[in-house]
């Protein structure tokens, strides 16, 4: 594979070729059974130290540019802030509207069971040879 770490190439074209080349040293069939394991530990270690060395240098490409937007243009940024914010605000909003609904579920759920306990209570006792179990169907009554 060529490489282009000359400058005048395009650094996401050399970045995709340096992951290529970091896949290609590991699914090569041919290499495997006539390289040494140091010799191949070496070859994958340059090729990902190369593909790390790309990977700041377009990290710090962008920051450079995402500097001079803000410097230049602020408002754009501003802009963009405003967006994550009111994306962060719909985010919560449906979280809390969605922990609502199980609070009214809890409520109404714990409601059946204090009226089922209830009515238990004021109902006709239970008859002889079921000692104080149930019918089936009905769920049990809650120790207190």
């Amino acid at each position: 594979m060529a490489t282009t770490t000359n400058g005048n190439g395009n650094l996401v074209d050399e970045f995709e070729e340096a992951f290529q080349s970091c896949l290609s040293v590991l699914t090569k069939e041919e290499a495997l059974a006539t390289m040494e394991k140091e010799e191949m530990r070496a070859e994958v270690d340059h090729s990902v130290l190369r593909f790390i060395d790309l990977a700041r240098q377009m990290e710090a490409f962008f920051l450079q540019k995402r500097f001079l937007l803000s410097a230049l243009k602020p408002e754009l940024v501003v802009r963009e802030d405003i967006n994550d914010l009111k994306s962060e605000l719909a985010r919560k909003e449906d979280l809390l509207k969605r922990h609502h609904e199980k609070i009214t579920l809890w409520q109404n759920l714990l409601a059946d069971v204090q009226g089922w306990a209830k009515s238990q209570a004021q109902g006709p006792a239970t008859p002889s040879g079921m000692n104080g179990v149930p019918p089936s169907g009905t769920p049990p009554q809650p120790a207190m």
